[in-house]
């Protein structure tokens, strides 16, 4: 009896220790019961939303991992499993590492956050004359007035070049600032890609291999980077995906080098717990200090006021999560989604990175917290969409609609019916191509929304490439009727003129 006792207390101590694969950690007691409590609901508002795109979550506690685990494929044509090898896109969650560029720069003393603009990049020019008086801390903070989308198509015209930066410099040139520099907030893409020259003037070097040398490699994030092969996309990344009537390819994939400062990395979960560990060990990744404390601080140190009421630190924001202080960051570009938290206090980190629109990562990462911290699971709806979507592909429009109908009609269930869920399930199958599905989604949603000139251009293109040129021009002319500026309504209609023969 001895014996049978002290062998199940070695296997239940082993089975808290450590559980490793190449898609999933399980790291002691805490490990083991935030596995038995999200997994199952990981699993289950998958299954509601119809996902099988992939899927990486990461929980990291002082410089341990506690719990990482992927799910789903990272390319389903080719049935590649999601695992720690998978290179996901990142999106906007590239900033906070373009903010510690910057400040490991302070700390080398080659500049300061007050610096203006214009000490590095004295052809920095915009129409307004203002821009002169922007700061390195002001776009760190989102208070340099600079718009937040000064290009655009960029992702269907993708920069290559080892000069992709300045072109930043070219497109803002003829613009006028939104505000006075340091007045107001407003979150702004194009100018933390401003930022990248800074970074490359001040060292020297490339932004690219500035951040690879001394932010990436020092704290062990080795299989992640910026540059993506030109026209092909590597094994072990992941394909974007989006929802249509049920998981697509998204084209085009988010990559342009002029965008590296803003949303340009590319990384595996297990990078990123580096990074989280990095945040919850004050900016030492094991045995390296890879950013003095007194530096690091800087980065969650709130500086000024968002309009929702929180705090913008550099780059993170500072917020609160169950009466818990957080700093966070987020990334979105069609077909990927990223969450990161780091709560400072209880030395936890947390990140969720997604290869389809619409993964729920807002809700995945709260109820990380929730089961971590020992609070219920917060409930949630999901959108109506999905009952629609099978509906249709059984049924038809016809029946799919009248379940719409319904399903706004009952509000006991889970679902939440949003109208314009069916127009951004019919712009995806537009984008992938989807024509005669495409048509029956984007008219049924004309009549629930008749004056959407978004709706009537993307049933133009539809009609279009059925090959109904009348058709397609007369939606394109009803885009224009609704709004007479709409300037892809008038280059549809152009282009058809161009392309009539």
């Amino acid at each position: 009896m001895k014996k049978i006792t002290i062998l199940l207390i070695f296997v239940v101590t082993a089975i808290c220790c450590t559980a490793q694969s190449k898609n999933q950690i399980i790291e002691g007691a805490e490990g083991v019961k935030l596995d038995s409590l999200l997994t199952p609901y990981l699993l289950q508002l998958r299954n509601l939303t119809n996902n099988n795109a992939g899927l990486a979550v990461g929980v990291t506690k002082g410089d341990k991992i506690i719990y990482a685990r992927t799910f789903g494929f990272s390319n389903i044509k080719d049935s590649k499993e999601t695992d720690f090898n998978t290179v996901f896109h990142i999106a906007s969650v590239s900033k906070p590492f373009t903010a510690a560029a910057i400040i490991k720069l302070v700390e080398q003393g080659k500049l300061n956050l007050d610096d203006l603009i214009v000490k590095f990049i004295p052809d920095f020019e915009m129409k307004d004359i203002r821009c002169k008086q922007i700061t390195i801390k002001q776009i760190l903070t989102h208070t340099s007035g600079i718009p937040r989308h000064v290009s655009v198509n960029d992702w269907e015209n993708p920069i290559y070049d080892e000069k992709a930066l300045e072109k930043n410099l070219e497109d803002i040139k003829p613009l006028m600032l939104d505000f006075e520099p340091g007045t107001e907030f407003s979150y702004s893409n194009s100018a933390f890609d401003i930022l990248g020259i800074v970074v490359s003037r001040a060292s020297g070097m490339t932004f690219e291999e500035y951040v690879k040398t001394n932010i990436l490699i020092p704290s062990g994030m080795l299989h992640s980077s910026y540059s993506k092969p030109q026209d092909t996309l590597p094994v072990n990344w992941a394909v974007p995906y989006s929802y249509g009537i049920e998981t697509q390819i998204w084209s085009p994939f988010p990559y342009s080098e002029n965008y590296f400062p803003s949303s340009g990395l590319h990384s595996t979960l297990l990078d990123m717990c580096n990074w989280g560990m990095l945040y919850t060990n004050h900016g030492r990744h094991k045995d390296n200090v890879i950013i003095k404390p007194e530096y690091f601080s800087l980065l969650s140190t709130p500086n000024f006021d968002t309009p929702w009421g929180d705090k913008i630190g550099l780059s993170w924001f500072v917020q609160n999560y169950l009466d818990r202080p957080i700093i966070m960051h987020q990334g979105n570009d069609t077909g990927f989604e990223s969450l990161m938290y780091v709560y400072p206090k209880d030395s936890i980190s947390v990140i969720i990175m997604a290869n389809r629109d619409f993964s729920r990562t807002g809700r995945i990462i709260n109820a990380v917290s929730e089961f971590f911290f020992e609070q219920k699971a917060k409930d949630y709806s999901v959108s109506a969409k999905y009952p629609f979507t099978i509906a249709y592909k059984e049924y038809g429009i016809e029946y799919a609609s009248k379940q719409w109908e319904e399903l706004r009609k009952d509000t006991t269930d889970i679902y939440q019916v949003n109208d314009e869920d069916i127009l951004t399930t019919g712009a995806v199958l537009e984008n992938g191509g989807n024509w005669d599905t495409a048509k029956d989604i984007l008219e049924y949603y004309l009549t629930l929304d008749s004056n959407s000139a978004y709706a009537w251009r993307l049933l133009g293109n539809v009609y279009l490439n059925l090959g109904d040129r009348s058709q397609a021009k007369s939606c394109y002319e009803k885009t224009l009727l609704i709004n007479p500026e709409y300037e892809k309504g008038k280059k549809a209609l152009e282009d058809l003129e161009k392309n009539k023969n």
